[in-house]
């Protein structure tokens, strides 16, 4: 009877998982700086056309809901500038490796939940019936 050994060790599939997980974090977390920085970078550059269109379709919005009595797409503007403006917060101050995390995804349900809520009251204030 001989004993075999394999060359590379009885370990070696253990680590080759290991390196492969740890090498998908790391791109995914170096993914997330890339587009941060490229967002970043787009918005220092024309902070002012941004605001400037960001306004403007919240007020096509409004006015649109005044005019028709149709309040989705206001709900629907006031909704999403809640929901990623919180989360452009939540990356300028965590940096954007945080959005790579797999735990992260409880933070997104409950902010979806927080700004769904929020949302609700603020048409609820401005006179919209459900």
């Amino acid at each position: 009877m001989t004993a075999t050994s394999t060359p590379l060790g009885t370990d070696f599939p253990r680590q080759v998982v290991e390196l492969l997980l740890n090498a998908i974090d790391e791109g995914t977390k170096q993914a997330a700086r890339m587009l941060w920085s490229i967002l970043t970078s787009f918005l220092l550059e024309h902070w002012i056309a941004v605001l400037v269109g960001l306004f403007a379709i919240f007020i096509f919005a409004l006015v649109r809901a005044c005019a028709t009595g149709r309040w989705a797409m206001l709900g629907s503007v006031t909704y999403n500038y809640l929901y990623f403006g919180v989360l452009f917060l939540i990356g300028t101050i965590f940096g954007p490796e945080l959005f790579a995390n797999d735990y992260f995804k409880i933070v997104l349900v409950i902010l979806y939940v927080v700004c769904f809520v929020i949302t609700g009251k603020f048409l609820s204030k401005i006179g919209v019936r459900r």
